[in-house]
């Protein structure tokens, strides 16, 4: 988009993308943020416990948020940003747009029995990827006119592999499959970068490859983009 002369005038994220659009948000560069994955470690996020409720506590990522956009809140952002978590005790899906960003990220990032979920107010927050899984109508109600959306949600699967975070994958597939399609059906743009096979949670050890193929996706739908945005303005 930079490249291109295209704005980004607001930023919605869930899950995984609260974190790399809190950070965009924040007013760092494409090339620092790709810099930044690639030195990001598991240990760097994750801080594990003995709980019921999930065995990553998430103070490490909310501390990693806050201390990369150099402890602002997120209404202090250049660019707006929203981070969409579901409240866990009406599944409804809540965009934050002002306060703690780490704490907003960590609550959207706060995905079901991995991470424990995080208490902002009177409400228990997990994971907005069981409600808004790719956060277009968020995006709409922050201001945003003309979104882009991009999707790297995978779809459920009739092979599901072995292991705990295998079958996790597909059920939070399972879960929001039917919300992801009502999203996506109200955005002018959607990217889909092919990186099922990396994993919605396991995929960590290839940040490298989930770049360039979210790179090429986007090079890709540039010619629609450029279009549609020129039938929007005119």
């Amino acid at each position: 988009m930079k490249e291109n002369g295209i704005p980004v005038k607001v930023v919605t994220g869930t899950s995984a993308g609260s974190i790399v659009g809190s950070l965009l948000a924040s007013g760092m560069s494409p090339d620092r943020l790709e810099l930044e994955a690639e030195i990001l470690g598991k240990t760097d996020l994750v801080d594990l416990t003995l709980s019921t409720s999930g065995f990553i506590k998430g103070e490490k990522l909310q501390n990693y948020i806050n201390r990369k956009v150099g402890g602002r809140q997120i209404q202090q952002f250049p660019i707006k940003f929203a981070a969409v978590a579901t409240d866990f005790e009406t599944g409804k899906a809540v965009a934050f747009n002002q306060g703690n960003a780490g704490q907003a990220v960590r609550a959207s990032a706060a995905i079901p029995n991995v991470f424990q979920p995080v208490i902002i107010g009177r409400h228990k927050y997990v994971d907005g990827g069981l409600s808004q899984p790719v956060p277009v109508s968020a995006a709409r109600r922050q201001g945003a006119n003309f979104v882009i959306a991009v999707d790297i949600s995978a779809r459920p699967s009739k092979n599901v592999g072995q292991g705990f975070f295998s079958y996790l994958d597909q059920t939070l597939n399972v879960m929001s499959v039917s919300v992801l399609q009502n999203e996506l059906g109200q955005a002018d743009v959607v990217i889909k970068p092919q990186v099922l096979d990396l994993g919605a949670v396991g995929g960590f050890d290839q940040k490298k490859r989930a770049i360039r193929l979210g790179e090429e996706a986007a090079r890709a739908a540039l010619p629609e983009i450029k279009r549609k945005l020129a039938a929007y303005r005119y």
